[in-house]
């Protein structure tokens, strides 16, 4: 019986020193896969775990009546491995950017309340109770570009559109300092800071 074949059985009958003979002779191999892909905060030793997990897996499945070699269907299931650990990364990234949207969004779209309602952040709370506040510091051409914003709108009528984009980036300093302003108050700092134990 060749080698691989021994130790595949001694794998499968729960052998761990048997498993750590084959996953030593397939070593070159893992550290070749792992040179072409990137997990982060993946070091040495959780590449070698999910090596030797996949190595242990690999045996369990292996079927080499049909002329087929451990080594090769090792490497397929350790690169398809490496590869969902890649994808599940990337999802957890793309995840965390599709839960970004600014506070101008939701003013636009309406869905400010919606927001307001289901944030888990106070801080957020905070900025949409002071919000009111900023109408009074609008110019009146600053408040009907406010307004028109509120209803979706992308101009007024009285308005060039270079006239427009001033006052809504205008509208969007004033947000930005009363917002600024606000996260220097007694209030936010102490919803921000974690309570002493």
């Amino acid at each position: 019986m060749p080698i691989d074949e021994t130790l595949i059985a001694a794998v499968i009958a729960g052998d761990s020193e048997a498993l750590e003979a084959l996953f030593q002779k397939y070593l070159p191999l893992v550290n070749s896969i792992r040179k072409h892909y990137f997990v982060r905060l993946f070091d040495d030793d959780d590449w070698y775990q999910e090596a030797r997990l996949c190595c242990y897996q690999s045996c369990c499945r292996f079927d080499g009546r049909r002329g087929s070699k451990f080594g090769g269907f090792f490497k397929y299931c350790f690169t398809n491995h490496v590869r969902g650990l890649v994808r599940r990364e990337m999802a957890a990234k793309r995840k965390g950017d599709a839960d970004n949207v600014s506070l101008e969004q939701m003013l636009v779209s309406g869905k400010l309340q919606t927001a307001a309602e289901n944030t888990e952040t106070n801080v957020l709370d905070t900025y949409l109770r002071h919000i009111p506040d900023l109408w009074p510091q609008l110019s009146g051409q600053q408040q009907s570009v406010w307004q028109a914003m509120l209803q979706g709108q992308t101009v007024v009528e009285t308005m060039t559109p270079y006239q427009f984009r001033c006052a809504r980036a205008a509208c969007r300093e004033k947000l930005t300092e009363l917002m600024t302003e606000d996260c220097t108050t007694a209030e936010i700092r102490r919803m921000s800071t974690p309570p002493r134990v």
